[in-house]
C-alpha cells in the first residue's frame, strides 16, 4: 500500500505517515504535484485519466501525482512522469511555480512547469492511471484552465498569468 507523509498547513512534515486514501484530520495535509508539460511550439501535454479514478474519472488534465513518504514534490513529479507516461524529465528542467493549500481537501499542491519537446508516439502510458494522451495549443490549454471549476480561483488565475507569459 502506498504511504504518504502527513504535513501541517505550512507544508512541514509532521512525522506521521498515512496510507493512500486515508481520511485526514483538520490541520493535516498531504502533498501532491501538478506538472504542466509543454513543448517549444507551446503545445501542452494532457493525460486522460483512467475511468476508475476517484477524481475526474476519464477526464483530461495535466500530470497529477501524490507525493510518497520520504519523497520531495520535485522527485514525485519526475517519478510520476516516468511511471505514468514514460517521460524522462531532468530535475533542473522542472520549474516550480506555486504552492497552493486547499483546506477543503486537506491537500497541498506544488505546481510545476516543464518545457520539453515530447513525442506522444514515443511515450508509454501506464493504463491503470492514464488511458490517453494528447497535445493541445496554448489557447486550448487556457480554455481548459477556465473550465477547471473543481480548482480554486487562485489556482486558475495563477495559471492564466503563467501560460500567457509563454
Amino acid at each position: 500500500m502506498e504511504q504518504f507523509d502527513i504535513l501541517d498547513k505550512n507544508g512541514n512534515i509532521t512525522g506521521l505517515v498515512a496510507e493512500k486514501g486515508s481520511q485526514l484530520h483538520n490541520g493535516q495535509y498531504y502533498l501532491g504535484t501538478h506538472v504542466y508539460v509543454f513543448n517549444s511550439s507551446l503545445e501542452f501535454l494532457l493525460q486522460q485519466r483512467a475511468y476508475d479514478k476517484k477524481f475526474l474519472p476519464g477526464g483530461w488534465d495535466v500530470h497529477l501525482e501524490h507525493t510518497m513518504a520520504g519523497e520531495t514534490s520535485v522527485e514525485c513529479a519526475i517519478r510520476g512522469l516516468e511511471e505514468e507516461i514514460g517521460l524522462t524529465a531532468p530535475k533542473d528542467a522542472i520549474r516550480f511555480l506555486h504552492r497552493l493549500v486547499w483546506e477543503a481537501y486537506n491537500h497541498i499542491s506544488d505546481v510545476y512547469f516543464l518545457q520539453t519537446d515530447f513525442d506522444i508516439n514515443k511515450l508509454t502510458i501506464q493504463q491503470s492511471e492514464v488511458i490517453g494522451l494528447k497535445a493541445v495549443s496554448k489557447t486550448e490549454m487556457l480554455k481548459l484552465v477556465e473550465k477547471m471549476d473543481y480548482r480554486p480561483e487562485e489556482y486558475r488565475q495563477m495559471l492564466f498569468e503563467e501560460i500567457n507569459k509563454l
